[in-house]
């Protein structure tokens, strides 16, 4: 347990024979572009062509070892996780307008613990029509199926099992851009459906107060004021309704709410690259007995090409999201966000990324009195052996903090798969 994820990763590297390029036989970054994310023609992927639409499918396998599954204050249980992914991907390359499809699959089998099995999937569609030579009308569908993990904020303890839920909807945009001002139009709907869960002594746990409708329309304008630099503003109305004209306990959980922010969007000579804005959030709902919010709003992702070999990403966020988690303290209305996060991806060899990941998370309840602190440090790595099989490796530790000392928790995570692509 204690052997470090590099270790494994260079154990790896040794048992291949393989030797990697040299560093100065590597491709330049491109702007906004990551260590991670660099193409790497001798390895990169090729896929499969029928027409103007490349296939690119792939698969991986492996374990995952974790030392708390049910996130527990006490009485840590550990398991290991037998996990297979398959995904493919599919793009087009027409010469204008654009349609792509993907399908991906994550199922996990635990070795002990089987209530804890899970088989999640997502189904995308998108495309781009472009309009004219500064305009572009795109659009997406989506369709998945996904589980809450044990340390989910809306997970009780009094659970047999982690609740499945479903996610559909789409979300249709405008972009039209005029010398050097730029402004986007879009509206998104999807639809949240959960399965019930059964109890642990017996019972069901019916989750269907929170299903619900969530629509948002966006509009943007940024304009381009120095060569690299662009400041903008950016308005969302959003709305949320319920299945349910009330819930079990006979409130009105619809809501409305509105953020306008001003920010500031660089691309310094592919330097630096991003964006970060910040503004007021605001979000109001119908029953009295729940509490609204207003505040600070802001957000942002930050790329930072350090060097060739090196690139660290920083991203900030603050979101206001649906809860039903209060028994017993409580009626929340919901809980808000923030998140502050750092990456760094580095290429030790050209077919060998190392990484690592920092994370703070805080999620304050609205309408009761808790606030947890959530954080997350990682590292890890992967190796490409070849054009059609890598191996991906890493260890994350999680610890959430809290003023309700029973939600509080601490695990670990080691994982190891391999995978294979054409």
């Amino acid at each position: 347990m204690k052997t470090s994820t590099f270790s494994i990763l260079a154990l790896a590297l040794a048992s291949t024979g393989l030797t990697s390029l040299p560093a100065a036989a590597q491709d330049d970054l491109q702007r906004g572009e990551t260590v991670l994310e660099r193409r790497r023609p001798e390895v990169e992927q090729l896929g499969l062509r029928a027409g103007s639409f490349l296939f690119l499918p792939r698969v991986e396998a492996g374990a995952t070892y974790d030392t708390n599954v049910f996130a527990t204050r006490d009485d840590h249980k550990d398991d290991v996780i037998w996990t297979v992914r398959p995904r493919v991907d599919i793009r087009s390359d027409f010469a204008t307008h654009a349609l792509n499809f993907s399908a991906s699959a994550d199922a996990g089998r635990y070795q002990e613990y089987s209530s804890e099995n899970y088989t999640d999937y997502a189904l995308l569609a998108s495309g781009r029509y472009d309009v004219n030579k500064g305009g572009a009308l795109d659009g997406q569908l989506f369709h998945r199926r996904n589980h809450e993990g044990r340390g989910d904020i809306n997970t009780l303890s009094g659970y047999a099992e982690p609740v499945v839920y479903y996610t559909s909807g789409g979300e249709v945009g405008y972009n039209q851009r005029f010398n050097r001002l730029r402004a986007r139009l879009s509206g998104s709907a999807q639809y949240n459906s959960y399965n019930d869960v059964d109890l642990t002594g017996g019972g069901i746990a019916n989750q269907e107060d929170r299903d619900r409708w969530e629509y948002a329309t966006v509009g943007r304008v940024g304009y381009e004021f120095i060569e690299g630099y662009e400041a903008f503003v950016q308005g969302t109305y959003s709305w949320t309704r319920h299945k349910n004209d009330r819930d079990t306990f006979g409130i009105d959980r619809d809501s409305n709410g509105y953020e306008v922010v001003g920010g500031l969007a660089t691309d310094l000579t592919g330097l630096i690259t991003g964006e970060v804005f910040a503004g007021y959030l605001v979000r109001n709902y119908k029953d009295s007995q729940l509490s609204d919010f207003s505040g600070l709003s802001f957000g942002g992702r930050l790329n930072w090409a350090v060097t060739q070999l090196t690139s660290i990403t920083a991203t900030s966020s603050r979101q206001v999201r649906e809860t039903t988690a209060s028994p017993g303290f409580g009626t929340a209305s919901s809980y808000t966000r923030t998140v502050f996060a750092l990456g760094v991806d580095h290429e030790l060899l050209r077919t060998l990324v190392l990484n690592g990941r920092l994370q703070y998370r805080q999620d304050k309840f609205n309408g009761i009195n808790r606030d947890d602190k959530v954080y997350t440090a990682g590292v890890g790595g992967t190796y490409q052996m070849n054009r059609y099989l890598f191996l991906t490796g890493g260890y994350t530790y999680e610890k959430r903090n809290s003023n309700v000392s029973a939600v509080e928790y601490s695990d670990n995570l080691i994982f190891l798969r391999v995978g294979a692509q054409m």
